[in-house]
């Protein structure tokens, strides 16, 4: 039972999206007395003359080691690794800070507005699951005691010589209390707008969020991360990742890297099926049924001043993710000086789904920095999507090894 609440922190940690770790160890380092900025990648931490900046890095893609970056002080690592130039963090060294580092109100309060549970509902994730939630026969009884409780108190509550009250005796007896006037309840205050179609009770039309996000990403260079997986039973059974740099709304390169064991099942996914790149007048695609394993289409010139393709998918994402029967604003945050919400959300059909949840970051301008979503298909497939913008108007396009191979020509 002692070790539960380190698993489960570390599981916890592992599973969120890269901004999300990134924004914990923000906070873990403010709640130590720093005070911190995300800039980039990085989380920049400073107290009176020092200064960290502190990246989060996992594992290399499909077993390869992860790399060190050289301009950071602090690497808090998912996998094992070592740096001659750099302090490394391990996960459980990051636990024992949170757990042990910090007063205990101020440590739990952290991992539950970061990972939803305390540090007491890991260390009894089934019994607290059951005191919230209850079993079906056990919700009856309580409603069943209630009831009774509620009728007695009605039924006594007008009889001179009885305390409304469970279990009333003579020697308790006592004159009936004057009525005192009940106060007015106090106003609950309307929603405010904080964000394009978002209230501060959640996402009120994520239509309206989504041309907001549309707009935000058609003006900016950057680095979009998609993220596809699915699960039977918890197991991974295959992924899809996809990486998309966009230096232009039409100059861009998108890369898919596919691990499946048992071939991916579901549809529909965010993730493309095939690579490409665009130069901003032709789109090439990289084909394995084509005679040069290439396809080249030329842009359509009216709409050359349009969003952009990227810009068009991530506007349509936002509207099949997070339109759900129900949302909230949990906190906010401030990132380089924009504000920067954390909302959560439940409860959407798409696609034939059940147990459905969310959560997003999106900033005061309708930037959905990052969302993750978890739901199940109704054949019991475990299923995650995660999105994730880096690099934001620090991202340049180069053509794919891929482009130029098949540009050149043998000379005679």
């Amino acid at each position: 039972m002692g070790s539960a609440p380190r698993e489960r922190f570390g599981d916890h940690f592992r599973t969120a999206t890269a901004s999300e770790r990134r924004r914990f160890v923000a906070d873990l380092w403010t709640a130590r007395g720093w005070e911190t900025t995300l800039e980039d990648t990085r989380v920049v931490a400073r107290r009176g003359s020092q200064t960290r900046r502190i990246a989060v890095v996992s594992g290399g893609w499909f077993g390869l080691r992860p790399t060190v970056p050289d301009d950071a002080d602090v690497v808090v690592a998912l996998t094992d690794i070592s740096s001659a130039a750099a302090r490394v963090v391990s996960v459980d060294e990051l636990y024992e800070q949170v757990r042990y580092g910090l007063p205990a109100d101020v440590g739990n309060r952290l991992v539950e507005t970061h990972f939803g549970e305390s540090f007491d509902d890991m260390s009894h994730p089934s019994s607290t699951r059951v005191s919230v939630l209850g079993s079906s026969r056990s919700a009856v009884v309580v409603l069943a005691a209630v009831a009774l409780l509620v009728a007695a108190i009605v039924a006594t509550a007008g009889v001179p010589g009885v305390v409304p009250g469970l279990g009333a005796s003579p020697e308790m007896a006592q004159s009936t209390p004057t009525a005192t006037p009940t106060p007015d309840p106090t106003p609950t205050p309307e929603p405010r707008s904080i964000a394009p179609g978002v209230t501060t009770a959640g996402i009120e039309n994520a239509t309206l969020l989504a041309d907001a996000h549309r707009q935000a990403v058609s003006n900016e260079s950057y680095q979009w991360t998609l993220g596809y997986f699915e699960s039977i039973a918890g197991d991974e059974i295959g992924r899809e990742v996809e990486t998309i740099r966009v230096e232009e709304p039409h100059v861009y390169v998108s890369e898919v890297h596919r691990v499946s064991w048992a071939g991916l099942r579901a549809y529909p996914r965010p993730t493309a099926s095939e690579d490409s790149y665009a130069d901003g007048t032709t789109r090439y695609a990289r084909r394995p049924n084509e005679p040069d394993g290439i396809a080249a289409r030329v842009l359509d010139p009216a709409v050359l001043d349009g969003p952009g393709r990227q810009a068009t998918r991530a506007e349509r994402y936002v509207v099949w993710y997070l339109s759900t029967e129900q949302s909230r604003v949990v906190n906010s945050t401030v990132e380089d000086g924009v504000e920067v919400y954390r909302i959560e959300g439940s409860g959407n059909d798409f696609p034939r789904s059940r147990d459905y949840e969310f959560v997003a970051f999106v900033d005061e301008t309708g930037f959905v920095r990052s969302m993750r979503v978890t739901y199940e298909t109704r054949d019991g497939l475990g299923i995650t999507v995660w999105s994730e913008y880096d690099s934001v108007g620090n991202t340049s396009v180069e053509p794919p090894l891929w482009v130029l191979r098949a540009s050149q020509t043998t000379p005679e």
